[in-house]
């Protein structure tokens, strides 16, 4: 059996075409999701393409942001373990650092694993890492062939092992010490359970698309600097011969004009930039991949054209309200799951409130708590509220509100 062609990523193989003795091809598929091959593919592009890049880094950018605050019941916790250990992850992060690198990983794959470690169950973590998508293994582990019910079976689940490469070394580390963080949701397809589609897959067209785009501007661009000269025939010359042409051909990408020995017309070899639509395409097609990461052209325009100032500010107050804010309260969430806050009528919040673009939604909830206090004020005097009404409906909307 012969190897026609194979093709690897991240050191795993995805395919292979191999050729028998009589000629006949064989064409094999690995499976992508067991090596998370794909993800390290996503991670890759996420990297090389310039919109896709760009993406990544403003939702990363906007996440790492997040003030953390740790709360039982209503009471903000004091000199809480769980913020320092946050606030300094691991030896080589910040809390900013870790978060962007967080976000960056579920924009690109559409889930993130951190790994806390801990030298007991109930113990805070020593130290948490996210792990990088390309060097996991999930060694089938997140295959479920069985509902589980019982805490027996969450246990069991548990003590499955994946495989993680850290500089040529190789870890197998317990689903119980990780913490899975989910783009999309996880489960949308066969054995997905522990790991969650990324968006890249359903614009991957469209990025490859970009990517042309700006190979075919580098080369236009290029050729734009050539021009050509062509003999004028009258019939009675020899034609010209293939030493000739491919001289002529090699001579392009070296010099900018090139002449015969003959009567010639001189063209450019690129008439007209502008009729190819190079950047007009660029800009629609980065605009479908803005709407698959729930953006728009107030957060980035790649029109240049068609937003104001307010316009921009109002949308991205709305970005981070919405995706960003859900993004973190799922982060939390999971935190305070594996922490075992829950359990002690504890939770960590995220909030974007004290970002400069957000003043104007705190003095928006200002206005309104004052306007409300107003109203109770004149509703007491005309005897219509009681004293234990009004301090219920001032907590009431102070809670909503999150004064």
């Amino acid at each position: 059996m012969e190897v026609i062609k194979s093709f690897s990523l991240f050191g795993r193989e995805l395919y292979r075409v191999e050729r028998n003795r009589s000629g006949q091809f064989l064409y094999s598929f690995f499976d992508g999701s067991n090596s998370f091959a794909y993800s390290g593919h996503n991670l890759k592009r996420s990297l090389e393409n310039p919109v896709l890049m760009t993406i990544c880094a403003v939702r990363s950018q906007l996440y790492s942001q997040m003030k953390i605050t740790h709360y039982r019941g209503d009471k903000i916790v004091e000199n809480s373990p769980v913020l320092a250990l946050l606030k300094q992850p691991n030896f080589f992060q910040s809390q900013n650092d870790f978060l962007f690198q967080q976000a960056w990983f579920l924009s690109a794959c559409g889930h993130n694993f951190v790994y806390n470690i801990k030298p007991f169950a109930n113990e805070l973590p020593k130290a948490l890492y996210n792990l990088i998508p390309s060097d996991i293994d999930l060694n089938n582990a997140h295959k479920v062939n069985k509902f589980i019910v019982t805490r027996q079976d969450q246990k069991t689940f548990g003590e499955r092992k994946i495989k993680y490469t850290l500089d040529n070394q190789l870890y197998e580390l317990r689903l119980s010490d990780l913490i899975p963080l989910y783009d999309l949701s996880n489960g949308l397809t066969n054995n997905s359970f522990f790991q969650s589609e990324s968006r890249v897959n359903g614009i991957k067209h469209i990025l490859c698309n970009i990517d042309e785009n700006i190979k075919a501007k580098n080369k236009n661009l290029f050729m734009s600097q050539k021009y050509l000269s062509i003999n004028e025939s009258t019939g009675n010359e020899a034609q010209i011969q293939q030493s000739d042409r491919t001289d002529i051909e090699n001579k392009i990408g070296d010099k900018s004009l090139i002449i015969t020995n003959a009567a010639i017309d001189v063209k450019h070899l690129v008439s007209d930039m502008k009729r190819l639509y190079l950047d007009d395409q660029f800009a629609d097609d980065a605009n479908k991949c803005l709407l698959a990461y729930e953006m728009n052209k107030n957060i980035l325009n790649y029109f240049a054209k068609d937003s104001t100032f307010e316009n921009q500010n109002q949308g991205l107050v709305s970005y981070i309200q919405s995706p960003i804010q859900n993004m973190a309260d799922n982060t939390m969430n999971s935190f305070s799951q594996q922490f075992g806050l829950f359990e002690k009528g504890e939770r960590l919040e995220a909030s974007f409130d004290h970002l400069p673009v957000m003043q104007s939604i705190i003095n928006n909830k200002i206005s309104t708590f004052t306007e409300l206090q107003n109203a109770i004020k004149i509703a007491k005097e005309n005897g219509t509220v009681s004293d234990a009404d009004a301090k219920q409906m001032s907590d009431n909307l102070k809670m909503k509100l999150k004064l």
